[in-house]
């Protein structure tokens, strides 16, 4: 090897070697300060590609069980409710099992009937009034979807549209419900059948009142004036599904001609069971004799359907068992929902942590090899300084062969 002055080979080769060990010194510190092995694409880019995969898989179920936990709350939320509704059905059914009391004196029927009254407005309240995160949950509307995995089309749906009506009394088809006499007195109301424009028809509405009410036999409507007077009536066979009906002449002598002509139509009927929807009733003129059925020019009340058609109070209990099967169908859908989320969870949060703990193998630091590497790069990097400062010594040789 020559002596040069200009060009300190050895020198350089010190330093490369201490520019080297302190980098690595550098990052070792930095490993070891953060807790990561990986800090920049420097260090690893494949490794760096890896995490941040990783990252966002961990990220996306972490949110999804938070997802899923907050479907938990609602479905709880909504099943609380519906406790508290099938509370009420029960007490009124004992209401009506207790009306049944061969003691019960009229007041003692009248104080049943208003306790049943006011659980059928806690009823309706709790349907109103049930909210989650200020959606109404009971109105028959309610339906959301939560997002329960990292990635898009990993639903769980949750319905609440059982009833259009919601899940207060009309819905559940208790409304109108009176434990004495049975179901109340459902009005069949009737339009102005005196004007011009009804030349011909005039439609008459009943809704019932029960859902569902078994009509197996005939039953008997009346049409009545006024004055009370009856001038027809009309006997429904429901089970057949046939209409028929039968002209009584009391006090329409002066009223209508003697060519009476009327026609009883019935739609929208699915014998022999309806169940809640409108029944509609229609009794018309003979368009021959627009003359032959006349009422009052006000429109007003035709005729009732006789409540103790489903039977007084044990009518009554098979309106509320049927109430409380539905609600105790919409409980158990409820509780699949919810262990379905728990579910869910439970398999998230496991996916979560082996997920977790193959990113931690790829980006966390070692601290007993980081540790290692500091120590052996320190001495490195001293061995280094030591030598560069000897190594600068060395064109100084060449002083003694000018001397």
């Amino acid at each position: 090897m020559g002596l040069f002055v200009n060009t300190n080979v050895a020198a350089l080769e010190a330093q490369r070697h201490l520019f080297d060990s302190s980098n690595r010194i550098s990052t070792a510190l930095e490993q070891l300060s953060s807790g990561f092995r990986i800090n920049r694409a420097s260090d690893d880019a494949a490794g760096l590609q890896i995490t941040d995969r990783l990252t966002s898989q961990i990220q996306g179920l972490n949110q999804a069980v938070r997802n899923a936990n907050d479907g938990i709350s609602l479905v709880q939320t909504a099943e609380g409710a519906l406790t508290e509704t099938t509370s009420s059905l029960q007490r009124i059914r004992q209401l009506a099992v207790q009306a049944q009391s061969g003691i019960n004196s009229n007041s003692d029927k009248a104080a049943l009937n208003k306790e049943v009254t006011q659980l059928l407005n806690v009823i309706n309240t709790i349907a109103d009034n049930t909210q989650f995160a200020g959606k109404s949950l009971l109105n028959g509307t309610f339906s959301a979807s939560f997002l329960v995995g990292a990635n898009s089309n990993q639903n769980i749906d949750v319905s609440l549209t059982h009833f259009s009506s919601g899940f207060g009394i009309a819905g559940l088809g208790v409304q109108g419900l009176n434990i004495t006499t049975g179901v109340a007195g459902a009005q069949v109301s009737s339009d102005d059948v005196n004007s011009a424009s009804a030349f011909g028809s005039s439609d008459v509405v009943y809704n019932f009142l029960t859902n569902p009410v078994n009509l197996d036999g005939e039953y008997n409507f009346s049409v009545s004036n006024d004055g009370g007077n009856t001038y027809t009536e009309i006997t429904v066979d429901m089970l057949a599904g046939s209409t028929n009906y039968l002209a009584n002449e009391y006090g329409l002598i002066n009223a209508v001609n003697s060519a009476l002509g009327e026609e009883v139509l019935m739609n929208n009927i699915d014998p022999p069971t309806l169940n809640g929807s409108q029944a509609d009733f229609r009794i018309a003129a003979d368009t021959n004799n627009p003359s032959a059925l006349t009422e009052p020019a006000n429109s007003g009340t035709v005729g009732t359907y006789d409540g103790s058609l489903v039977g007084a109070a044990t009518g009554a209990l098979t309106v509320i068992d049927g109430a409380i099967s539905r609600i105790n169908g919409v409980r158990a859908e409820l509780g699949a929902t919810q262990n379905r989320f728990q579910s869910t969870v439970r398999n998230l949060s496991t996916i979560a942590e082996n997920v977790t703990a193959a990113r931690s193998q790829v980006n966390d630091t070692d601290y007993a090899t980081a540790t290692a590497e500091l120590t052996k790069h320190q001495i490195i990097q001293q061995a280094s300084a030591s030598v560069l400062s000897q190594a600068n010594q060395l064109p100084q040789a060449a002083l003694t062969l000018l001397g």
